[in-house]
């Protein structure tokens, strides 16, 4: 042990350290359960990757992700345009690319670049973000290109991205005339793809994915009729393993909806847990671990001295917990069905990778949170 604290020296803060280790204990034990112990021996590496990942990035003084930022977003946008020309076609999306023989989706890395970049615009420009060309070009413009060049593949996860930058804003105090206008705007253009893609032709032929976004929210609104078709089958078969796992759950391995329930280790995996754990364990206390990561990142934004620091880990930290959120709420029917994964408990190398990068950049900044220097990194 003492060899161990002599080279490996885990700083930030503790709670989130145990909280994190808690998540991805949970998710090898549940992604076991649904794809036996031989599948799930590179979830294991993923998450062995992610925790040494992890671990280097919070050893960084945050100062320098303010410069990386710019870099970043550079190349998220060079991978997305990339991954929507020549990416492969998977199930209808083109959201992979491969480097290297890794393969990731650069929405995960842009996503957590964009919110970087974006807290560095604000602490950088705050005085010119008082007018709307300033608010465009510094804030509004950026969040636009990353989504737009995400939604063709991924409509939800640009729905989250863009929502993510919505709160950052909100975060930041940016002037309520421009976060109404954004916000009337979207609800327009939400409106405008939904209805074109149901009842115009034309609509689905420039954006073929319309469909499936249109399959996905009617199914959500009437599971039934869709009751032998893929999002309102989900949503049924998702109902029945929370209902069947009721306070105790079946036990470890016990369920039965992990034969029907189609990305039960992914997607569905909030469902499986519950149906194992019981709505306390395998439901709640999940709960409360997120909530817990949010309240600890709030309290080391509130002492961040840097408004950089302090805005990026508020940002980061949402993100992780609105995308649980939005997991769970699509597994007990609350939201359609939006393929997005739950943090740290999901089964998937991107997904366990990319959110251990943003907890890393959180750990980060609570090693070091009077530091206001970042603009000399």
């Amino acid at each position: 042990m003492s060899i161990f604290s002599k080279y490996i020296k885990v700083e930030g803060d503790k709670t989130i350290w145990t909280v994190v280790i808690l998540l991805l204990f949970t998710s090898v034990l549940v992604v076991a359960s649904v794809e036996g112990i031989s599948a799930t021996k590179s979830h294991i590496r993923n998450i062995i990757m992610g925790l040494l990942i992890m671990y280097a990035v919070h050893k960084l003084k945050f100062k320098y992700f303010s410069k990386l930022s710019i870099v970043g977003i550079v190349v998220s946008i060079f991978l997305l345009l990339f991954v929507l020309v020549l990416g492969p076609e998977i199930n209808g999306a083109k959201r992979w690319v491969s480097m290297g023989g890794l393969s990731f989706q650069p929405s995960d890395f842009a996503k957590i670049m964009l919110l970087i970049f974006m807290s560095r615009q604000i602490s950088k420009y705050r005085s010119s973000l008082k007018h709307w060309k300033g608010f465009i070009w510094y804030l509004l413009a950026p969040l636009v290109i990353i989504c737009v060049l995400i939604l063709p593949s991924n409509f939800s996860t640009s729905a989250l991205v863009f929502f993510n930058g919505l709160m950052l804003m909100l975060f930041a105090k940016i002037h309520y005339r421009f976060l109404l206008s954004i916000i009337a705007i979207s609800i327009f253009g939400i409106s405008v793809i939904y209805f074109g893609g149901k009842y115009v032709p034309i609509v689905k032929e420039i954006v073929p994915r319309s469909a499936t976004w249109v399959s996905r929210i009617d199914g959500f609104l009437d599971p039934s009729v869709n009751h032998n078709k893929n999002e309102g089958h989900q949503l049924n078969e998702s109902k029945i393993a929370i209902k069947n796992g009721g306070f105790f759950g079946k036990g470890p391995g016990k369920g039965v909806q992990r034969h029907f329930l189609y990305a039960g280790s992914s997607d569905f995996i909030y469902a499986i847990t519950v149906e194992q754990y019981g709505l306390i364990l395998g439901g709640i206390f999940p709960m409360l671990l997120y909530l817990i990561i949010f309240y600890r990142s709030i309290i080391i934004s509130h002492r961040t001295e840097s408004v950089f620091g302090s805005l990026m880990v508020a940002s980061l930290s949402f993100a992780l917990i609105f995308q649980a959120a939005v997991n769970m709420a699509v597994n007990v029917g609350l939201f359609p069905v939006t393929g997005q994964t739950l943090p740290l408990i999901s089964k998937g190398g991107t997904s366990i990778i990319f959110t251990c990068i943003a907890v890393g950049i959180i750990l980060s900044v609570s090693r070091n949170p009077e530091d206001r220097d970042y603009e000399k990194a």
